[in-house]
């Protein structure tokens, strides 16, 4: 009958340590998808880098060169929106650490 006022925090703490492991999982799969992006378009900018600079001997002009350089700037673009998720994400893992630390 003592027992009948008490409210166990287990289940909650339970739940809630569950959800903040699957978020956790979530985020890194999620972080991992981002880097691989990132790291592919870095390397398919250094491969049309590199190429652009092959195809100038002599500085002959290339008539590609300003669509490479459009181009380079929009995975430069890509690539800075991708770096800054991978901040945020980064982020938001270490504060879900934080939390699950927390309620332990």
């Amino acid at each position: 009958m003592w027992n009948a006022g008490r409210e166990t925090s287990s289940p909650g703490t339970e739940l809630s340590e569950n959800q903040a492991k699957k978020e956790k999982e979530r985020l890194i799969k999620e972080l991992q998808l981002i880097t691989e992006e990132r790291n592919d378009l870095r390397d398919r900018l250094r491969f049309l880098t590199e190429r652009s600079m092959k195809n100038r001997p002599h500085f002959r002009p290339n008539p590609y060169y300003e669509d490479l350089e459009r181009m380079e700037e929009a995975v430069m673009s890509i690539l800075h929106n991708l770096e800054m998720e991978n901040t945020e994400v980064n982020e938001n893992n270490h504060k879900l650490k934080k939390e699950i630390t927390f309620s332990r």
